[in-house]
């Protein structure tokens, strides 16, 4: 069998297989992404504890008030509900529905992004303050990657909706994205627990 006619047959999977094959695909990359981000919640509590020669937080060193980390969290959390209430709708065959709550979860991950830009700009520590600063730098970038992905993925699953692609029972892009922005939810709660353990 040719290169060409192995590529053609490999467009005609069943609509169903395909869209198993999907959704492992996208629990894959979320198993990889929380074992990075369970390493980082590992180190987190494992380098407070070992607090070697008091490198945690030295003395004078400052640390980033809660209170935006939380209102950052609540932002992207509030954003994979109305996420959901969009993924409800196109499971229903309301289209509309699904891109209007879709393009406000969106702006919701867009206010998310610029509330964590303002608080890198702002906050009172650098990377040689100490370990527990290098630690709340590191997560909140990783935090940031996390929303670009999420403000890419939802853009385009907002646009195959607004050209029709998920109609008739064909959703399975937005269900997986769904799982995407529910992890981001999460990974924004976990992250804003940390900040009761400075």
């Amino acid at each position: 069998m040719s290169t060409v006619e192995h590529a053609t047959e490999s467009h005609h999977l069943p609509p169903a297989q395909v869209a198993s094959q999907q959704r492992k695909a996208v629990a894959l990359f979320i198993l990889g992404d929380a074992v990075v981000f369970g390493c980082m919640i590992f180190s987190w509590f494992y380098l407070r504890a070992l607090d070697v020669s008091g490198g945690w937080l030295p003395k004078d060193a400052k640390t980033v008030s809660s209170g935006l980390v939380w209102i950052i969290a609540v932002v992207t959390i509030v954003s994979a509900l109305v996420y959901w209430v969009a993924e409800k709708g196109i499971a229903a065959g309301q289209r509309s529905r699904f891109t209007t709550f879709t393009i406000v979860g969106l702006i919701l991950v867009l206010a998310a992004v610029a509330l964590t830009i303002y608080q890198q700009s702002t906050w009172p520590i650098l990377m040689s303050d100490g370990t527990y600063a290098s630690m709340v730098i590191v997560m909140t970038g990783l935090q940031l990657l996390h929303l670009f992905i999420l403000l890419f993925v939802g853009l385009g699953v907002w646009i195959r909706a607004s050209k029709g692609l998920l109609d008739n029972g064909h959703f399975t892009h937005a269900t997986v994205t769904g799982y995407f922005w529910y992890w981001v939810a999460a990974t924004a709660l976990l992250g804003a627990l940390l900040t009761f353990f400075k």
